[in-house]
Order: C-alpha cells, then structure tokens, then sequence
C-alpha cells in the first residue's frame, strides 16, 4: 500500500483528524498541498510516489496506524486503498467525495467557461476524448477533466509512467485562462482535444499543473498557435497535435 504524507508545512490548514473518531466511509478532505505518496506508513524508509493537492477530498477506509509521530489514516484514492497523515486532513461533506474530481477551485468565471466547454461537446460541435493513447483507464479523459472543471472541483491527473517520468495522479484545478483558451477556439468552430490534465507527458509537464492542452491537428494549427500566444503561452505543432502550454 502507499502512505501519503505532507512533505512541507501546509499553508491554511484549519484542522486535524488525529484525535477525532471516524466512522468507514466517512469523507476526508486534505488541508494544505504538497502532499507525497509513499509505500509504507511513517516518514523513514519509504518510497515516495505522488502529490495530493489541497481540497482533494477521499473516503476513510477505516484503517488507523500510528508511526513516526503521525496518526495515519486509510483511504480510498483513485481505486487503491491508501495512507495519509491526520495531521493534513479535515471531515468532509458526502457531497465531497461525490465527484471523480478533488477539492472546489473556486474560480466562477473559470467553471462558467467548463460549463459551456461540455455544452459545446454534447451538442456535438467539439470532441472530448474519452481515451489515451497509451490504453489506461481512468477518470483522467479530456471529457471527465471538463465534467469535474464544470462542477467547480478540481481535476483527476492520471498516474502511470512513460518514458523515464510518471504522472503524479491526484488532482489540480484548470487555469481559468486555459478554460477560456478552449471555450475561444470551440466557438469559432470544430475542436478535437486530445488530453488536458490526463494521460502521461514529460516529466515536470504543465499538463500536471493544469495549465496546459493537446489540440488534435486538424489543419487550424496556425489558429491555435496564435491564439495560445495571444494569452502569453507557448505553442507549438507536434505533429499529430498541437501542444499549448500557459505560465
């Protein structure tokens, strides 16, 4: 199993579960960011992983094992049953964990262009993927990226590796000029896009931050590029897609 535990001091965290008393399948919610996966409990000897954010919000599998001057707790994260510290973790609603996505983002302006993002794909006028090149199955696809942004919640990464680097899993809130970016482009006409937050880039991607996008190359590369540039990004045609990167 892994074990999550927050490598730096979380900025606003507001409470613990240390001394509470949980009930299985109760909801937990992270209090700060930074937070590292490892494969046993306790600080010493283990292998860290992955990142959490804060807001991120999972179930208590009921497991409870103190180590290292920390109270661990059992959770269900992404289909595994993992360990984080209760030091970092408050009770959440059931509505938290109701979503494939993390914590709330906060950001209207961000959510209302999700919002018409899914509204342009059902009405079929743009394309969300549903799959990654590389086969995996997760909650990670273009489409359930945008579903999560439009709920207001922050997204599913995927976690896998590729070529030398892994995906970090956990979750990130899209940059709200990102959203726009793609809301721009689906209404001057058809888009296919690729992957956002999913799927598994270079090491250190901006994809993992949320900040950027893979455009399908569908003969508007130029458009793209320009109006990626127009935000202050970078862009790029990499053959079968166009990449797009903000800052």
């Amino acid at each position: 199993m892994l074990v999550f535990l927050l490598v730096a001091l979380a900025v606003g965290i507001k409470s613990d579960v240390t001394h509470t008393t949980l009930k299985s399948g109760q909801c937990l919610c992270l209090t700060g960011s930074g937070v590292n996966a490892r494969n046993s409990p306790g600080i010493h000897g283990t292998t860290v992983s992955a990142a959490l954010s804060k807001g991120e919000c999972y179930k208590f599998y009921g497991g409870e094992l103190t180590k290292d001057g920390y109270k661990w707790f059992e959770m269900t994260i992404n289909g595994k049953r993992l360990w984080v510290a209760g030091n970092y973790l408050n009770v959440g609603t059931t509505a938290n964990c109701a979503s494939s996505g993390g914590g709330d983002c906060g950001d209207s302006a961000a959510k209302a262009d999700a919002c018409e993002i899914l509204r342009l794909h059902n009405s079929g006028k743009i394309q969300l993927w549903t799959v990654h090149p590389s086969g995996v199955k997760d909650q990670a696809y273009a489409l359930q990226n945008i579903k999560d942004a439009c709920a207001g919640r922050a997204v599913s990464r995927s976690s896998y590796s590729c070529n030398g680097c892994r995906a970090p899993g956990g979750h990130v809130c899209l940059n709200k000029n990102l959203l726009h970016y793609l809301r721009t482009l689906g209404s001057k006409g058809y888009i296919h896009v690729n992957e956002i937050a999913g799927a598994c880039h270079t090491c250190n991607s901006r994809h993992y931050r949320g900040l950027a996008v893979d455009l399908h190359n569908d003969g508007r590369s130029s458009e793209y590029i320009t109006e990626c540039q127009k935000l202050g990004g970078f862009a790029q045609d990499e053959g079968n897609h166009i990449h797009c990167q903000l800052y």
